[in-house]
């Protein structure tokens, strides 16, 4: 059997950065759509769950599910474009991103003094509740990747 194989004209060099930035743009559509795919098989199977009528193959869909998305999470991560998976940010979450990191700051500075007064001590205390109270709406939402942390 023989092959025949058809001769293309070579691309001109003016289109080779468009072609670069096009081949580039593959890993993060193919992770958008991982990601995406993933999520929704996800979401089949974590209300097979709550059903009860999940078997040990679904757990390990389910399991299998999650590292994809992970993994795809991941990937948009490095490219800078999370927001092609995630909404914007509620008001809530922005401003409790933003409590937690004032908190933080207050706490880690209260810490580095010598307090002595009952008024630095009831802010010691108030950075520390602010700091929890705050972490505790992103663990909710799922989010602690809003201060640094893996969601």
């Amino acid at each position: 059997m023989t092959s025949t194989t058809t001769p293309t004209a070579p691309l001109p060099a003016a289109a080779l950065p468009a072609l670069a930035r096009l081949h580039a743009a593959f890993p993060v559509a193919q992770a958008v759509t991982v990601y995406e795919t993933a999520a929704v098989h996800a979401a089949q199977l974590a209300a097979r769950a709550e059903t009860g009528l999940m078997s040990d193959l679904d757990a390990d869909d389910l399991a299998h599910a999650e590292e994809l998305m992970a993994g795809a999470r991941a990937t948009l991560r490095d490219a800078g474009r999370l927001d092609l998976i995630q909404p914007p940010l509620s008001p809530e979450l922005e401003r409790a991103a933003v409590r937690y990191s004032i908190c933080r700051d207050r706490l880690t500075d209260l810490e580095q003094r010598t307090l002595t007064t009952a008024a630095e001590f009831d802010q010691l205390a108030s950075a520390q509740d602010g700091l929890t109270a705050a972490r505790d709406v992103l663990v909710k939402a799922g989010r602690l990747d809003l201060i640094g942390g893996a969601s």
